[in-house]
C-alpha cells in the first residue's frame, strides 16, 4: 500500500527538540495561540519548563519552518515555531521499557501542511529515540485530523494509540 506521507515533505532540519532557552519563545507562541488565565498559564508554563529541561520527563519538538513568516520555502528561523510536538517519557509494561508518547500536536491550521510538519516532527522523535535507547514511539490517534495522514512507521493498535517500532542505535565508545 501507497503511504500518502512516505517521506515528510519538510526536511529534518526545520525540526529541532527544544531546550529551555526555548521556554519564553514557546510560551509566547502557545499563549498567542490558546490563551490562558494565570493560573493554568503559569501551569503550563511549568509542565514546558519540565519537558524542556530534558530531564527524564520528555521532550517538545519545535518545527521551525517558517515560509509563511517571509522566509524562502525549507529555511528555517531558530526563533520561530511553526508547529510543536511535546512527548512525554512513560514506562510501559507492555513493551517492557520506557516509551515516548505524544497525545499534543500543536500544528499549522491547514491540514495538508500539518500532517507534513507533524510527519517531520515524528521523524526527528524516531530518531531520538533510537538515541537514547528508547524503542517505542506513540502517538494519540486523535491527533490526526485525517486517518489517512499517519505518519510514516506507525500503525493503529488495539489499545486505540499509533505504534512504531524502533530499534536503538548501537553505542559507540570511545
Amino acid at each position: 500500500m501507497d503511504h500518502p506521507f512516505p517521506l515528510s515533505s519538510r526536511p529534518q532540519g526545520l525540526v529541532r527538540v527544544g531546550t529551555s532557552a526555548d521556554a519564553a519563545l514557546i510560551d509566547a507562541w502557545l499563549m498567542a495561540r490558546a490563551p490562558l488565565p494565570v493560573p493554568e498559564a503559569r501551569a503550563r508554563r511549568l509542565s514546558l519548563d519540565a519537558l524542556l529541561a530534558q530531564g527524564g520527563q520528555g521532550l517538545c519538538l519545535i518545527d521551525s519552518a517558517t515560509a509563511d513568516a517571509g522566509n524562502p520555502p525549507g529555511e528555517a528561523s531558530p526563533n520561530s515555531v511553526h508547529g510543536l510536538l511535546p512527548v512525554t517519557l512513560i514506562h510501559s509494561l507492555s513493551t517492557g521499557g520506557r516509551v515516548a508518547l505524544a497525545t499534543e500536536w500543536w500544528g499549522p491550521a491547514d491540514a495538508a501542511v500539518s500532517a507534513a510538519s507533524l510527519a517531520a516532527c515524528c521523524d526527528v522523535l524516531a530518531d531520538w529515540c533510537r538515541a537514547h535507547g528508547i524503542r517505542q514511539a506513540w502517538l494519540a490517534a486523535g491527533l490526526l485530523a485525517d486517518p489517512a495522514a499517519t505518519p510514516r512507521g506507525f500503525t493503529l493498535e488495539a489499545d486505540g494509540l499509533l505504534h512504531r517500532g524502533l530499534v536503538p542505535t548501537p553505542k559507540q565508545l570511545g
